[in-house]
């Protein structure tokens, strides 16, 4: 489109500009209008030579200029001529070419001082083109003034341009004359004279400023998030314990009232008592499901991997759930071979998954059939563990059907209120499915019934190679990058770490008591050592302290790795078993037989003593109750302190201990407890709500090299840790070793 410029005729006065026209000469019509034609045509008097336009930077341009002359206002049409080729014309179409290029640019000689610049240089950093000509770069720019660091850094970009480099950056700050700051993002480069020399330097820029300023506000959104994220984690860690410590209570108190109630003949008041025990165990089952959302949404959710037995499972299961599906005059059918054998996975979530399902069926069904069934299935070179539990109840339509894993979803609100519940369990047992690497499926037909099925990994995925076997263990050893000794009495345990690290190129030999790792070490002289400490026998400990006693051994790094369930939270601490909150009086009551049936003694005498160490008063007092009501002779202790100064007074012959108490916690009594060796061979039952951090967990002596347990991190970050402190022993890097940890 051509220029337009109009202007007064008889006094050759210029009126306006088009759009096209005040990029060409480089004015606004506001600067122009008024002022002579020869403001834009130079030689607009002389009739010769009028074809030549002027910019307002003072350049002047060839053009064709054409004249409609009205009786007042007349109309100059403008359209810049593209001149021949040749080395004046080439240099001003490059010029051209710099100076309206739509970004920040300049060119600089060797002294840093200005050739050119783009007019966006011009506006970017608010100069005026006239001031430039000539005048180096350092003067221009308040910041090299004010900060000499600077000065000497960008002076150090230049002479490595002028040694032919470029140079780049992608946050540099400029502070402007009016003080502002903008953040840039740059490039320097030589430019070359036509003998190839280099004759300065071109310095590209490009404003980054509200980039940046969104990315931090992006990354302050994100540590906002995480700390909120840390602060929910905090509040679900305590509202666990606060929640479940009045339902302890409740839960406590009411099932023995209806107990004594049934002694004495009150019927009906224990009947009441055990409507009001059921509703308090509903509430912690709400509760449970709520905190165990919460903490998958924090990220805070872990796997505990052990070995168990499967048949075992499923009589646990039928034991736990037969009232539950007797409840509505259900038939509980199970199937599955009699032999199932082992199986590697979270028993506790697994647990609460298959629980969760059969309680589905159970109240979704009436007078009919409820089938669980497992099943041993290899896909592809892999074992799976196959469970299913199939309903004849009310069913599912499809549309429910592709709700049915949505957390706080049911089928619908009628289903809610003749059936109750959060919508959370099967949310979560489908997450637990996938944490462990499997998966929950489900079908329906409505009035025909519901089929739940959960397939999992028979081990955890990184460590299903093929077993291990003595000679192959030899073979291996001539290419291995070290000797490792395990000495643990679980074999499962033996078992795992020695495949995983056999698999990793270490030449591995196990032993599975103290005695026997202690002649080994000092057979073997092995590279580094993973010790268990809570064995049978000669303690881990006692093995730790003969090992540092051993000018031999002393400089050999020990590892104490506890790979355990979820009790291993208290066996860490020096605990012999281990209670949640709220504390079921049956579950208690089997734990003593538990300790009575070692001692030998099947009905305990009243000098058996128990000490309860518990902040809490009706907790206290309830189990206290539930104690003497078994035979015991109980003491109580409100704090560790008063607790050590109980032990002192007369040894008890256990300790039910809650971990979080005022003056001294549970932590404390048991450090002081446990250095005392006439104390060490009673069992400690740890009771508490509460959960461990890390830190809380790690409280065991320092002299080894390190402390890994189970519960600290996942089992895949367990073993890659100990993978990394035994590679590290032996002045390894990770690319040494054989195989990829984290991969399997």
């Amino acid at each position: 489109m051509n220029s337009i410029v109009t202007f007064y005729r008889d006094a050759e006065q210029i009126d306006a500009l088009n759009a096209e026209a005040e990029m060409l000469f480089g004015y606004s019509t506001e600067a122009v209008q008024g002022r002579s034609l020869t403001l834009l045509f130079p030689n607009w008097d002389r009739t010769d030579d009028s074809n030549l336009g002027q910019h307002a930077d003072g350049h002047r341009f060839p053009c064709q200029v054409e004249v409609l002359t009205g009786a007042e206002i007349s109309v100059i049409t403008c359209r810049p001529l593209l001149p021949d080729a040749g080395p004046l014309n080439e240099l001003t179409l490059l010029q051209r070419f710099v100076e309206d290029a739509p970004t920040a640019i300049a060119m600089f000689d060797r002294q840093m001082s200005y050739l050119r610049v783009s007019r966006r240089w011009l506006s970017e950093f608010h100069l005026q083109r006239q001031s430039l000509q000539g005048r180096s770069h350092y003067e221009t720019f308040p910041l090299f003034e004010q900060d000499p660091e600077a000065r000497q850094r960008w002076q150090r970009r230049q002479q490595s341009c002028l040694a032919g480099n470029i140079e780049t950056g992608d946050d540099e700050p400029v502070r402007h004359a009016d003080g502002s700051l903008d953040w840039y993002r740059w490039e320097m480069r030589p430019w070359k004279t036509e003998t190839g020399e280099i004759g300065g330097i071109l310095l590209w820029t490009d404003n980054i400023t509200h980039t940046k300023t969104v990315r931090d506000e992006l990354y302050e959104a994100k540590e906002a998030a995480e700390a909120a994220n840390r602060s929910k984690s905090t509040f679900l860690a305590n509202m666990s314990h606060e929640l479940r410590t009045p339902l302890n209570a409740i839960i406590g108190y009411s099932e023995m009232l209806s107990e004594e109630a049934q002694e004495d003949g009150y019927e009906e008041i224990a009947s009441d008592l055990s409507k009001i025990r059921g509703a308090g165990k509903h509430l912690l089952s709400l509760i449970n499901d709520i905190l165990d959302i919460s903490k998958i949404e924090a990220g805070r959710m872990d796997l505990y991997i052990e070995a168990f037995d499967l048949n075992t499972l499923m009589l646990e299961i039928e034991a736990t759930a037969t009232p539950l599906i007797e409840e509505k005059n259900n038939r509980l059918i199970l199937n599955g071979d009699a032999e199932l054998g082992n199986m590697y996975a979270d028993l506790t979530k697994v647990r609460q998954v298959l629980f969760n399902l059969i309680s589905n069926a159970a109240k979704f069904t009436e007078e009919g059939e409820i089938t669980f069934a497992v099943r041993r299935e290899q896909i592809g070179d892999r074992p799976w563990i196959a469970f299913e539990v199939r309903d004849t109840g009310i069913g599912m339509t499809a549309e429910q059907l592709d709700n049915v894993f949505t957390a706080f979803s049911q089928a619908d609100a009628s289903t809610t209120r003749k059936y109750g519940g959060t919508g959370l369990g099967l949310a979560i047992a489908r997450h637990f499915c996938q944490m462990m690497g499997g998966d929950l499926q489900a079908s329906s037909e409505p009035d025909v019934g519901s089929s739940f099925i959960v397939n999992l990994p028979a081990e955890p995925i990184d460590i299903l190679d093929d077993p291990i076997e003595e000679g192959q263990k030899r073979e291996n050893s001539g290419r291995s990058t070290g000797v490792i000794l395990v000495i643990d009495d679980d074999p499962d345990t033996l078992d795992l770490i020695s495949r995983r690290l056999t698999k990793d190129g270490f030449y591995v030999e196990s032993a599975n008591n103290g005695e026997e790792g202690l002649a080994k070490a000092r057979q073997l002289h092995p590279d580094a050592i993973i010790l268990d400490i809570l064995m049978e026998g000669m303690s881990g400990w006692n093995v730790l302290s003969e090992l540092k006693a051993d000018p031999t051994l002393v400089d050999v790094p020990t590892i104490v790795a506890t790979i355990l369930d979820d009790r291993n939270i208290g066996f860490t601490l020096g605990a012999s078993d281990y209670l949640v909150k709220p504390v079921d009086n049956q579950q208690l009551t089997r734990l003593l037989e538990k300790y009575q049936r070692r001692s030998g003694n099947q009905y305990p005498p009243r000098r058996d003593r128990i000490l309860v160490v518990e902040d809490d008063d009706m907790t206290r007092e309830m189990m206290r109750r539930t104690l003497e009501k078994f035979g015991c002779n109980v003491v109580e202790a409100n704090n560790g302190r008063a607790a050590l100064d109980a032990v002192a007074a007369e040894v008890p012959q256990l300790v039910l201990l809650d971990l979080m108490m005022p003056e001294m916690d549970g932590f404390g009594f048991l450090a002081k407890f446990r250095e005392n060796p006439q104390w060490r061979g009673v069992p400690v039952v740890v009771v508490t709500a509460m959960e461990l951090t890390a830190s809380d967990r790690q409280r065991l002596d320092g002299c080894v090299v390190h402390i890994l347990e189970k519960g600290t991190a996942t089992r895949e970050e367990l073993l890659y840790e100990v993978r990394e402190r035994l590679l590290a022993s032996l002045n390894l890097s990770s690319t040494e070793s054989s195989g990829k940890w984290e991969n399997g």
